[in-house]
């Protein structure tokens, strides 16, 4: 009743007598003050709520803002219609104390500021979980420690990375935008007008990258960042490249004569290495490359030949030469850690001409694990998983050392976790699974 009362007067005059002056048409006043202002939020975003003036003219909207305004679009400044009566301001930082503020407006101005003050605390611990790709392309949720059933995270997840505290990133299959979903499902648009390969990658900052899909440069999204940056001085990879945890980003371009290694550390150090021409270098076939944070780099190769061969090969930090994790020949699954690798090996291997047309009579079943962690190896005794993919198995690893694998058939199928320090496999799941990640 009380906005029908005010637009009955702004269009009403009474007239004694004749036509009324123009300036005897009542005049609408600048808006007063909004009252309970209050905040509430989280360790990276804060709701701004209010109530309307007490007395006050025709409120046509409201203008809401907060300082400090890095990472906030349009300066920190946010417009909305009268009838709004909260906002939330996303990519807070926990420690920094914000100052939130809200004024009434209407033709015949703004009214005055209402502010709040808000400090994000710091997040608390997320456990970790071992996340992946279903066959119908879902995203899925395990527990990393003990026994559960898969939770679907979210749907049409080609491409998607998680972050530390769990929130899933995916590019849209137009590879134009890129999409958040928290672990509470709610979901929001992180950037669009983008070109995005469906190959997420992140660090543990939270920093997004890609290759684009037009310019094939390695591309990064910082967190709270509206606008994606081109990483310098990598060249362009094309599909050889690697983000380690600590955000170096690594590169490599494989040619006929030599094999070059660029990589790029968070403060912009940058570091550029013709590869020895031994090993995978330049004959082998590499099918994948992995990188960790202390700038070593790992490579899956195929050696030329009808063997049917590939191994994980490491260069270290500062090297030309690439050298094999492991030395005698196996079946191979390949993890990196933040400081290392680990290798699983299958107890015999056979060449494939002797694999076909009937399966050679080998033990394949994986009995070492090899933990490559800085200057150190260890061997662990593992069991009870099997081998028979002749081509790259790679898995994932947790900060506790485990190790989760997928095994596409044979004796053993379906989803793994190897115990840190090596032990009997879990089955986790009988299908298998793709794409595996932890938060």
């Amino acid at each position: 009743m009380k906005n029908m009362l005010l637009v009955a007067v702004s269009v009403t005059a009474i007239v004694f007598g004749g036509v009324a002056p123009a300036d005897a048409a009542p005049r609408v006043p600048v808006p007063g003050t909004p009252t309970h202002v209050t905040v509430a939020g989280t360790d990276d975003s804060a709701t701004l709520s209010w109530r309307p003036p007490r007395h006050s003219g025709t409120i046509t909207g409201w203008l809401v803002w907060v300082k400090p305004r890095e990472h906030q679009p349009d300066r920190g400044i946010t417009k909305l219609r009268a009838t709004a009566r909260s906002a939330t301001f996303r990519d807070l930082h926990p420690g920094t104390t914000y100052t939130f503020g809200v004024r009434a407006k209407n033709a015949r101005g703004t009214g005055h500021s209402t502010t709040v003050t808000y400090t994000p605390p710091a997040p608390q611990p997320v456990a970790q979980a071992l996340y992946a790709l279903d066959a119908a392309n879902n995203v899925v949720r395990f527990p990393a420690q003990g026994a559960g059933t898969a939770e679907v995270v979210a749907p049409n997840g080609t491409g998607y990375v998680v972050d530390r505290r769990g929130n899933v990133f995916i590019p849209s299959a137009d590879g134009t935008r890129i999409t958040e979903r928290s672990p509470k499902g709610t979901v929001r648009t992180v950037a669009s007008g983008l070109h995005v390969t469906p190959d997420l990658r992140i660090d543990d900052a939270g920093t997004l990258y890609w290759t684009d899909s037009v310019s094939r440069a390695v591309t990064r999204l910082p967190v709270g960042a509206r606008t994606a940056t081109v990483v310098p001085d990598v060249g362009v990879p094309g599909l050889m490249w690697s983000v380690a945890p600590n955000g170096t980003v690594s590169t490599l371009r494989p040619a006929a004569t030599v094999t070059t290694l660029f990589q790029r550390t968070v403060s912009g150090a940058v570091s550029i290495r013709n590869l020895t021409a031994s090993g995978p270098f330049p004959s082998g076939r590499i099918d994948s490359f992995r990188s960790d944070a202390l700038g070593n780099v790992y490579v899956h190769a195929w050696t030329v030949g009808a063997a049917g061969y590939s191994a994980w090969y490491v260069v270290p930090n500062g090297s030309d030469d690439a050298t094999r994790i492991a030395d005698r020949l196996a079946f191979e699954i390949g993890a990196t850690t933040d400081d290392g690798f680990v290798l699983l090996e299958s107890k015999q291997w056979c060449a494939y001409p002797a694999d076909v047309p009937k399966p050679c009579a080998i033990d394949r079943s994986f009995s070492d694990e090899i933990v490559r962690s800085g200057t150190t190896t260890t061997t662990y005794a593992v069991s009870g998983i099997t081998a028979t993919d002749r081509g790259l198995n790679a898995g994932v690893t947790d900060d506790a050392g485990a190790v989760f694998a997928s095994i596409p058939d044979g004796p053993t199928p379906g989803l793994w976790r190897i115990p840190a320090g090596g032990g009997q496999a879990q089955q986790l799941a009988t299908a298998p699974y793709s794409r595996l990640s932890v938060n």
